[in-house]
């Protein structure tokens, strides 16, 4: 219910819907929307505290709330026995109250001591022993003027009445000298019962002291929720609805098929009780007509009288009973009180004894104890001085041959692979400095899986243009650029104009070796090519597989020429006194000139593996040289140490509990040798 009205506002999927277009779907209440705002509206809607459960009518829940309270009220429903359906409409359709709980509480009170025809109940045997039986058949009393399912036995036509009610002739007919007539007590009645398993027992009759109710099986809350499903205001009263009359044919019904007793009376509740109004004079003619009802009381108390009496005599019977009974307990209460005073004076004798001997015992006990704790230390002892001539000797060097404890080494698995046997280990640096280093080059942006030994294998040994040999060298290439720009950047925020920096940088180029120079300006050249003939620098130009292969030509060729005296002071300073021959790249162009030559003329991808790898094995060194690199290696460096620290402080702070450990055993040792 939505501001306790039912909820009708979910709405259809459009018409024009296309199967491909994106809508917002709204999990809770199962619908599409096309627009965000609807969605977000409904969204709110459903999480306000605005919803009450339509079973139990519970206020301020959500929507999905409001859903679960009704599901759990209707399974509570679906257990509600079957048999006092009929009974409990049939009882609310003789009730006269404003108010459901009132209702509730006059039906709960009846039927709560009394059972129906064909309701499960729980029978206690003799034993204790609770057995499940089904009600055949409700047994008034023998002095009632009743009936038993549906046979009447009248003779004065007498009715039971509950309680009374402000409108009926019951009213004025339960009242006889200002006196309430009582109902019967339902413990009275008795019950013919057969057990559910019918191999057990046949058909048996039992007192209503010995049947129960499962529990919770029939609550007072479950009662409540069962009639709101069924009744509804009318005129300010509650009634039962029109479609359960119709249903269950409660009109046609008779009550003494389920209980043998007339139906009770209940309590008249007025439609509109409002405060502080007096209630209304009774006219002349209503007056007129009490008379002649007080009359037909009359008649009816006089067999009320006889029924009274006879329930006098049967309980001055059982007092008489009961007062025989309890000198009998007297009597033997006071001989139990005689024979329990001389079973304390034997007892007492005994425990004497017991404790006599039990002293005898432990005193031996204790003996025996410390002989054997005696004999433990000396075994401890021995031990001890066992263990530490094992350790001297076990201490003492030997040859490794000699050892007892020697293990055979495990048979190696040979690595089967199409690299050549001669650059198999570099294969392995490679792979492993993409595996340290990946993630501070973005290793994922060019291999999302990473790099594997059989996609390195495929690269040194395929020849696809598109393979895997032209994703690594884009990432090495487009890496080294990337850092070298950084570096520009950084030199060219601190250079420093001032004399200091012009000393040193005179006496770094005062100790430049004339074939470095020479190198530095071969690269200088090489790099000021692409910007001759392209029109831009190197690291501009469109890198693809048709490219890779000049571009990478190039940069071979072209390194070493960032080394100048501008940038000597970062050199000196960022990368340890980097300079022209601690290039990877120039150390492959000097030690490998027909590599770089052959590359003019050949493309990468048409390498032999061996060349390949020198290729990769420069770019790595090219990477390991640069700034961005040392500063990652040296702050895990320092993660390393900081870590390397904590563990000896917790391996000092384990040392340190575990001698005081000790030495609070060697303590309690001594305290209990003193004992």
């Amino acid at each position: 219910l939505l501001h306790r009205k039912p909820f009708v506002g979910r709405q259809p999927p459009p018409a024009d819907l296309r199967p491909d277009e994106e809508v917002f779907y709204c999990r809770v209440t199962n619908e599409i929307f096309r627009h965000y705002d609807d969605f977000f509206e409904r969204t709110i809607l459903c999480n306000s505290l605005v919803w009450s459960c339509a079973v139990t009518g519970r206020p301020g829940l959500t929507y999905q709330e409001a859903l679960e309270s009704e599901k759990k009220a209707r399974q509570n429903l679906q257990s509600f026995p079957e048999p006092l359906i009929i009974p409990v409409l049939y009882l609310t359709n003789l009730t006269h109250r404003s108010r459901l709980h009132e209702i509730c509480d006059d039906i709960f009170a009846y039927v709560k001591d009394r059972y129906f025809v064909e309701e499960t109940v729980e029978v206690i045997r003799n034993n204790g022993a609770r057995l499940q039986c089904r009600i055949l058949e409700v047994l008034p009393p023998s002095h009632q003027n009743g009936f038993a399912n549906g046979h009447v036995s009248s003779v004065d036509g007498e009715t039971i009445i509950i309680s009374d009610s402000d409108d009926s002739e019951t009213h004025n007919s339960s009242f006889q000298n200002g006196k309430k007539k009582d109902a019967v007590d339902p413990l009275l009645f008795k019950y013919k019962v057969q057990p559910t398993k019918k191999e057990l027992y046949e058909c048996a009759i039992v007192k209503a002291t010995q049947i129960s109710r499962r529990k919770h099986l029939f609550s007072r809350d479950k009662l409540k929720l069962f009639l709101k499903q069924h009744c509804e205001p009318q005129d300010g009263v509650i009634k039962i609805k029109a479609s359960s009359l119709s249903a269950y044919k409660i009109a046609e019904q008779d009550f003494s098929y389920f209980f043998p007793d007339d139906p009770p009376t209940f309590i008249f509740s007025p439609a509109n009780r409002r405060r502080g109004r007096p209630p209304k004079r009774v006219s002349d003619s209503q007056e007129g007509r009490v008379a002649p009802k007080q009359t037909i009381a009359g008649y009816r108390n006089k067999a009320t009288k006889e029924r009274d009496k006879l329930l006098k005599q049967e309980e001055m019977k059982s007092l008489a009973f009961e007062k025989a009974k309890l000198k009998r307990e007297k009597a033997d209460a006071l001989e139990a009180k005689k024979k329990e005073k001389e079973d304390k004076e034997k007892k007492k004798e005994e425990l004497k004894k017991i404790v006599e001997e039990e002293r005898l015992k432990k005193k031996e006990e204790k003996e025996r104890l410390k002989i054997e704790r005696e004999k433990e230390r000396e075994k401890l002892r021995e031990e001890k001085r066992k263990y530490m001539e094992y350790l001297k000797q076990w201490s003492k060097p030997r040859e490794d041959m000699e050892c007892d404890d020697l293990k055979e080494l495990p048979e190696p698995t040979p690595v089967k692979t199409r690299l050549p046997p001669e650059i198999f280990g570099d294969a392995l640096m490679v792979l492993e400095f993409l595996n340290a280093f990946g993630e501070l080059f973005d290793l994922q942006d060019e291999f999302p899986e990473g790099v594997t030994l059989e996609v390195l294998e495929e690269a040194l040994v395929g020849n696809d243009s598109e393979g895997p040999l032209c994703e690594l060298l884009f990432f090495f290439l487009t890496a080294i650029f990337q850092a070298i720009a950084e570096e520009e950047e950084e030199v060219a925020k601190e250079q420093i104009t001032d004399a200091d920096t012009k000393d040193l940088t005179e006496a770094l180029d005062e100790d430049a070796d004339p074939t470095k120079s020479a190198l530095s300006a071969v690269a200088s050249l090489a790099a000021a090519w692409p910007q001759l003939h392209q029109g831009c620098s190197l690291k501009s130009l469109d890198l693809d597989s048709c490219t890779l292969s000049e571009i990478l030509r190039l940069h071979i060729l072209a390194s070493g020429a960032d080394v100048t005296s501008a940038n000597a002071k970062y050199r000196y300073q960022k990368r340890g006194g980097f300079d022209a021959t601690d290039d990877a790249c120039m150390e492959l162009r000097l030690s490998n000139p027909s590599l770089v030559k052959k590359l003019s003329s050949t493309s990468v991808y048409d390498l032999t593996p061996g060349e390949k790898m020198k290729i990769l094995h420069a770019l790595c060194g090219k990477l390991l040289t640069l700034v961005s690199t040392r500063d990652f290696i040296e702050d895990y460096v320092d993660i390393l140490r900081q870590a390397k620290q904590e563990f000896r402080e917790l391996k000092a702070e384990q040392h340190r509990k575990e001698r005081e450990e000790a030495a609070a055993r060697i303590r309690k040792r001594k305290e209990e040798n003193l004992r």
